[in-house]
């Protein structure tokens, strides 16, 4: 008996975005230009936009997306749905293994530093406050850990003197795009194959660190003793639009610092 044809539906490959930043809006709209993606929908937040984002006018998904035809959905419907592949761009939440289940090929995870030496969050921060010469981007697979996924192909970029935390954000953000336009169909088709963190840190002898919000905002009070090169770093490492700088500590209150290089 002849197979009934597939549909031009059934020939396409299906995505569900997680995002909510300008980068995730670019990136929907790099996906709705793709003639074998299928986008089923996005999951991004509802809240307002926080203030460094109003500061700085980044594109809001949650506006962007029905201008575009695209449903809005929650964490909730993506466990009654089944898609072909997940793409994650700074999101803000953590897929559970319920998640990770309804998608075929996987989720892709696109995580702003350079793995396997730096997951959790806030790394460009802590790249500063370290005194690290070279930042990074990262496609990796999702799996329940902590940014712990094979990884899939990487971007890295070297921190100038003068780089803040939001500059590194930015770079991050604009080579992680041009990663998932350059690698996602390699992605889909089995042409690009992940490779485990493990291997590499074998491999390198690399120190793999995970980073947490709260472990990371504690570098923002600044003591006493500090040389130039460290205080330079803590000022760079916590100067972020909308957000409250790094600091001393005074009887009075907190004296708040920012910097400008001279160019």
């Amino acid at each position: 008996m002849p197979q009934k044809p597939q549909t031009e539906h059934e020939r396409e490959t299906s995505v569900i975005l997680f995002g909510s930043l300008g980068v995730a809006v670019d990136c929907l709209e790099w996906l709705l230009g793709q003639p074998g993606l299928r986008v089923l929908g996005v999951v991004c937040t509802r809240a307002p936009k926080s203030v460094w984002r109003r500061t700085v006018s980044d594109r809001d998904m949650q506006d962007v997306a029905p201008t575009l035809g695209v449903p809005l959905l929650t964490m909730d419907d993506v466990l009654s749905m089944n898609a072909d592949i997940g793409l994650s761009v700074r999101f803000h939440h953590i897929l559970r293994a319920s998640h990770l289940s309804r998608f075929r090929l996987g989720v892709v995870n696109l995580h702003g530093a350079p793995l396997p030496e730096m997951r959790g969050s806030m790394c460009d921060a802590m790249a500063i406050v370290e005194g690290r010469n070279h930042y990074g981007t990262t496609l990796h697979w999702m799996d329940c850990g902590i940014d712990t996924g094979d990884i899939l192909a990487e971007r890295r970029f070297p921190i100038g003197p003068d780089d803040t935390v939001f500059d590194l954000f930015e770079q991050s953000n604009r080579f992680g795009l041009e990663l998932i336009q350059a690698h996602l169909l390699r992605i889909i088709s089995g042409d690009l194959q992940g490779r485990p963190q493990q291997q590499l840190t074998d491999e390198q002898d690399l120190h793999c660190l995970t980073y947490t919000s709260k472990e990371v905002l504690k570098y923002k009070a600044i003591h006493p003793g500090l040389c130039q090169e460290q205080l330079w770093n803590r000022v760079r490492a916590f100067q972020f639009p909308g957000h409250e700088p790094a600091y001393f500590v005074t009887p009075s209150g907190k004296i708040y610092c920012s910097m400008s290089a001279h160019k």
